[in-house]
């Protein structure tokens, strides 16, 4: 279990002991090379030869795949179902304190005034650009620095902090117009707007990736900010330490904090990306962030998440969805033993794994699963049998188990996020969302409480197995 002093530093310190980590020496450029290098790998990556960028490196993958999760969790890697389960168990546990610090090393250099450019960071451009001649978009439209990997920290004008995840494009060099997908930082912008204030934000990058995970927890915290929440993640008061031109706490053990108010003056925001790994909704109406100062760590690492092809920026999604919807499960007493949302489906699948008792209790699950929160459209319902980190596995389930009659339930007209489906596109000031459809499949064998019809569905296994393994008789 990693303690409150971990850091993003002491983690790639633990993926380098285990063998995991990549680090690419040769020259890359941040804006041309580093997008697609982060798209292909699967394991975590660290570049510390970034042209025109001396002094900084830069990071990425950290936690795609359960094996990292485990790792930043403290458990033992290779056993995948254990992820989920563990982390809605610590978030039960509730909120715990923090902790205020006076120095850290995210203070070593600061950059106020002219200094605080964002030119000097080392900011990827994400994805190639499209030609769209009905919105009169040129590809060259798309290619802008943008920020994908760092939590935005609001406060309202009482003083409870929020965090959540931005897409923040850089469009000057103390200039950024954002994402603000977040409910609770809309609240924000707004009560300040009331006090005839701007609202103060820094967007932090470069955290222990147990930061990141508590950071995306989207469940009811109206007397806690999601900090509280990653103090109990890992297992002592976190350090905060006041910024340097807001009246505002951030992580002290973190790489880059960038420091300014919110001009919640809107205007259409070009989306480089979106979850379900297309540019739709191409256009939404959003802010802008005015920078007043940069801190950082000497020698920092840029902590950046690729926004497309099943990449951290999916794998995130899961702690924003899937726990929520397991914790809900467990709460309404189901036998639920995991969940996985598949990276390949862009945030809009679940597989719930359980042992249902009776038929009902796969009901009830898929029904938690399509009425709550933006995601997911599909859900699969699966027995214990059935391993829901392998699509080979769930294919056999939804082939033979789902029966064509009974297995299909549908909740129609629900909202969800933006995507191609559900986005009736007319201009850049017309984007509208439109309703959309859930489905679930109840890919289950019979229950336990048809102990005869259970065991007719029970899986053939190969004469000697799993005593006889074949990498025994090999070389």
């Amino acid at each position: 279990m990693p303690n409150n002093q971990s850091d993003l530093r002491s983690y790639l310190a633990q993926t380098d002991s285990e063998g995991l980590a990549i680090y690419i020496d040769k020259p890359v450029d941040v804006h041309t090379e580093v997008a697609a290098l982060c798209s292909e790998t699967t394991r975590p990556i660290v570049f510390r030869n970034l042209k025109g960028f001396e002094g900084f490196q830069l990071t990425d993958c950290l936690t795609r795949f359960r094996d990292t999760q485990a790792l930043a969790m403290g458990l033992e890697r290779g056993k995948p179902g254990i992820v989920i389960p563990y982390y809605a168990g610590m978030i039960s546990k509730g909120p715990s304190p923090t902790q205020t610090v006076n120095d850290a090393p995210v203070k070593e250099v600061i950059w106020s005034g002219a200094d605080a450019d964002l030119s000097r960071l080392p900011i990827p451009v994400p994805t190639e650009g499209v030609d769209v001649p009905h919105l009169g978009l040129k590809a060259a439209d798309f290619l802008t620095p943008t920020i994908s990997g760092a939590m935005g920290v609001t406060r309202s004008p009482e003083g409870k902090l929020n965090t959540f995840y931005t897409m923040a494009k850089v469009i000057g060099k103390q200039k950024i117009q954002f994402f603000m997908f977040s409910q609770h930082t809309v609240a924000n912008v707004e009560a300040w707007a009331k006090l005839g204030k701007q609202c103060p934000m820094a967007l932090v990058t470069g955290c222990h990736p147990l930061y990141e995970m508590g950071a995306a927890y989207t469940g009811p915290h109206d007397e806690f900010s999601e900090f509280n929440l990653i103090s109990t993640l890992v297992g002592g008061p976190i350090p905060m330490i006041k910024a340097e031109t807001l009246d505002l706490e951030v992580p002290a053990l973190s790489e880059i904090v960038i420091e300014g108010f919110i001009d919640g003056n809107r205007a259409p925001y070009l989306h480089l990306s979106s979850h379900s790994d297309s540019y739709a909704p191409f256009f939404s109406p959003e802010p802008f962030f005015d920078i007043t100062s940069i801190s950082m760590r000497k020698n920092p690492i840029y902590r950046h998440i690729q926004p497309n092809k099943y990449t951290e920026h999916h794998s995130l999604g899961e702690t924003i969805a899937m726990v929520p919807l397991f914790m809900m499960m467990k709460q309404a007493g189901l036998p639920v033993v995991d969940i996985h949302m598949p990276i390949s489906s862009c945030g809009n699948c679940a597989i719930v794994q359980m042992a249902p008792r009776k038929r009902d209790d796969v009901r009830k699950a898929m029904q938690i699963c399509m009425q709550s929160g933006p995601a997911p459209r599909l859900t699969i319902v699966v027995d214990e049998d059935v391993d829901i980190y392998d699509l080979q596995d769930v294919m056999f389930a939804l082939s033979i188990r789902a029966n064509g009659r009974f297995a299909l339930m549908t909740v129609e007209g629900t909202m969800g996020m933006f995507e191609p489906l559900t986005t009736l596109i007319s201009s850049p000031d017309d984007i509208k969302l439109l309703p959309n459809n859930r489905y679930a499949i109840d890919a289950t064998k019979p229950p336990l409480s048809e102990p005869e019809r259970r065991l007719e569905n029970v899986r053939l296994t190969p004469r000697g197995a799993p005593r006889v393994k074949l990498a025994d008789f090999l070389g």
